[in-house]
């Protein structure tokens, strides 16, 4: 089985032997065979077992069990019930034990919150951070679903992974720090919006920003976090105080460590993890083109697609900052070179997500998280009559039915088919219950589908209601095209 930390405190990272990865494979491969013979709940078993060896495999283990327990059941497969909880508890002083017994719950019941919010939880105590981050946004949706908020169940979601963030500062996990305290921060933004008469979450939003912007100032290396720290004896204190965060010559001495570690253990997963977090957090383009060497070579000897799947992930994550930054070069010049080289930055990078999420969807072909990205890199390509079926099989999912509804509305629209458009984009605005920028896109789009159908009337009326949230929405393209109608 996998070790586990030798204190309550969680004093060591967890690390698995190359003998239990091996087994977890074995079974994670047993699992999908059961799983193509429709053999739903021994594949689940195999998937558990698997896991139980080796609880960080997210993309080897845990994704493609979430995406069996979604196959189960649509195949109407049966909910745990109350003898089921019973025999499988998710307390206990064995944190791994707990975790597995809460996702092999979750697993034949994948909606229920309760089980997934056990399966964070444990992942937390046990100090297993890729399989936080993972089940994180699962807990969110779920608890974004909930018509009445339930402030409580956000409170322990909060405290949950700002425990886990102080996990990750102790080790040095820069990525898993400042992403559980983004998830924190987003789930009070949500509820304040949702309950803006609570001036205590206020005050715990501001906190937990603060928090944020020292994380992230850890880690990025562009003068924001610095330029903010006025007094050079403040930030001696807070680098002290912070000891996570490091100077360029630190950085680079606790690469060199961790590069020599690695070389001397190639085959050890968590010491790979641990080299490619330190290329990668300052976003300079020389470490992080050499993680993307590490990784590849790694994919290369292990054939492990999850090692791959990072070293894609580092190169999106290149292109788009780079893209970005061509796009506000061009904006900023006005010159024809470089508004050329920003529109061939920009369409490199679309290539790439298109090819990196049409072979992991191809991997995993019932994840529907992965088709909404792969649907939504259609998109952005301008791709629609090969966005729309993918993007139709991904609104199965609840995290992502509503950007998908949104893209599809879009898709038709931009095709010239805006009777089609109509009704897709008027049922995601009934069935969306908040008043934000995805509700302000929705209502701008209708009400162009409309115009560009002719449905003067009912075009409007969408601007209109759009105006009421939002007069100067687009720098006023909405108001100026409810104006023409008016006119005309």
């Amino acid at each position: 089985m996998a070790s586990k930390s030798k204190s309550a405190e969680l004093s060591e990272l967890p690390q698995f032997a190359d003998a239990d990865v091996a087994r977890a494979r074995e079974w994670f491969k047993k699992g999908n065979n059961l799983r193509e013979k429709q053999n739903y709940d021994y594949a689940i078993e195999s998937y558990i077992r698997g896991l139980s060896y080796w609880p960080e495999a997210v993309e080897d283990g845990h994704r493609p069990l979430r995406s069996l327990a979604i196959q189960r059941a649509q195949a109407g497969g049966k909910k745990p019930g109350i003898m089921d909880s019973m025999r499988k508890p998710m307390t206990g002083k064995d944190a791994l034990k707990a975790m597995l017994n809460a996702e092999e719950l979750l697993s034949k019941d994948p909606t229920n919150a309760g089980y997934a919010e056990g399966v964070l939880k444990n992942a937390a105590r046990g100090g297993y951070m890729d399989a936080v981050q993972w089940v994180a946004e699962i807990v969110l949706e779920n608890l974004k679903r909930d018509k009445k908020p339930n402030k409580s169940r956000f409170k322990t979601y909060r405290e949950t992974l700002v425990q886990a963030a102080g996990t990750a500062d102790n080790w040095n996990l820069g990525a898993h720090e400042t992403f559980f305290l983004e998830k924190a921060v987003e789930s009070l933004e949500f509820l304040i919006m949702r309950m803006p008469s609570e001036s205590d979450l206020k005050d715990e939003q501001r906190d937990l920003a603060g928090k944020l912007t020292i994380a992230r100032g850890k880690y990025d290396d562009d003068g924001d976090f610095r330029d903010s720290l006025k007094d050079a004896e403040e930030q001696k204190r807070l680098h002290d105080a912070e000891r996570a965060k490091q100077g360029e010559h630190t950085l680079a001495a606790l690469i060199e460590k961790a590069r020599g570690e690695y070389e001397a253990e190639p085959d050890s997963s968590a010491k790979l993890t641990h080299l490619v977090d330190l290329l990668c957090r300052e976003e300079h383009k020389d470490q992080e083109d050499e993680a993307i060497r590490v990784l590849m070579d790694a994919f290369e000897r292990t054939h492990n697609y999850s090692i791959k799947s990072k070293a894609d992930d580092v190169r999106l994550r290149q292109l788009t900052r780079s893209a970005r930054q061509m796009v506000a070069k061009a904006r900023e010049s006005g010159t024809t070179e470089d508004k050329q080289q920003a529109r061939l930055a920009a369409m490199e990078q679309r290539q790439v997500a298109l090819d990196v999420y049409r072979e992991r969807v191809q991997k995993y072909p019932t994840d529907l998280r992965l088709k909404f990205k792969l649907g939504a890199a259609l998109f952005d390509a301008g791709e629609y009559d090969e966005a729309l079926p993918v993007l139709q099989e991904a609104q199965g999912d609840p995290r992502s039915r509503a950007q998908s509804q949104l893209m599809i509305g879009r898709a038709f629209y931009e095709k010239g088919a805006h009777g089609q458009a109509i009704p897709v984009l008027n049922e995601a605005i009934e069935k969306y219950e908040l008043t934000d920028d995805h509700s302000k896109r929705l209502l701008y789009w209708l009400g162009r589908a409309y115009e560009a159908e002719g449905k003067v009337e009912e075009a409007k009326d969408a601007y209109g209601r759009l105006l009421r949230q939002d007069y100067n929405y687009m720098n006023g393209d909405a108001r100026k095209r409810l104006d023409n109608l008016n006119q005309g």
